[in-house]
């Protein structure tokens, strides 16, 4: 199993990271999106929801409490200092560049919450029920294998966001990336200033690299 210094991946069952993303609209701007949202409202189910614009690899996205620039996703045997799964799951992996954007540190599970991917048999492994898109497992330093739990203002991270797939699920091709922006603003429960509103802010297929045979 995999500790927070190394070692092999395990699952972290965030029961965050395991709801359905709302994807009414796009985070420029649905009217009254956090009132329907803290009222129950599915907007999954809302087919005439319009569509985000579409995600480049190597392009920054801006999500609010951090910005993203997603570079590649690839079976995770390829990254150092994180392993596959076991015989049952592989693990999928974006590698991407975070930067907080404010001045306050932000957690880890947020920027796992912010980071789908939709539509990718054998995610979430399992055998889960989610329909649509699945956030990020967790997230790794790319440099030393330790989980990110906090992302602190001013210092840029090379991570990796990671997936479990069912190992009986074919290795995609490619794969739909889901990247989830919020907005400040005051929370209506506290006054306090909180980043809410999650919604997707642009959506697009990323090529997968599977382990060549040599290394498989």
């Amino acid at each position: 199993m995999m500790s927070d210094s190394g070692g092999r991946l395990r699952r972290v069952a965030l029961s965050a990271s395991r709801q359905h993303l709302a994807l009414a609209g796009s985070a420029l701007g649905a009217v009254g999106l956090a009132v329907l949202v803290a009222g129950g409202f599915d907007p999954l189910a809302d087919a005439a929801a319009p569509e985000v614009p579409p995600l480049t690899a190597g392009e920054t996205v801006d999500l609010g409490p951090v910005t993203i620039t997603p570079e590649r996703l690839r079976v995770v045997d390829e990254l150092p200092g994180i392993s596959e799964g076991d015989d049952e799951t592989r693990v999928l992996a974006l590698v991407a560049t975070v930067t907080a954007t404010g001045t306050t540190t932000e957690y880890g599970s947020m920027l796992s919450g912010s980071v789908a991917l939709d539509g990718v048999p054998g995610v979430p492994a399992g055998g889960g029920a989610e329909d649509g898109p699945v956030p990020a497992g967790d997230v790794y330093v790319m440099a030393d294998g330790t989980r990110l739990d906090a992302v602190q203002p001013g210092l840029e991270y090379e991570v990796a966001l990671v997936w479990e797939q069912d190992s009986r699920a074919d290795v995609p091709e490619s794969a739909r990336l889901v990247l989830v922006g919020r907005t400040l603003r005051e929370s209506s429960i506290d006054h306090t200033m909180e980043w809410l509103d999650p919604a997707p802010i642009v959506a697009g297929d990323l090529e997968v690299t599977a382990p060549s045979a040599e290394d498989s």
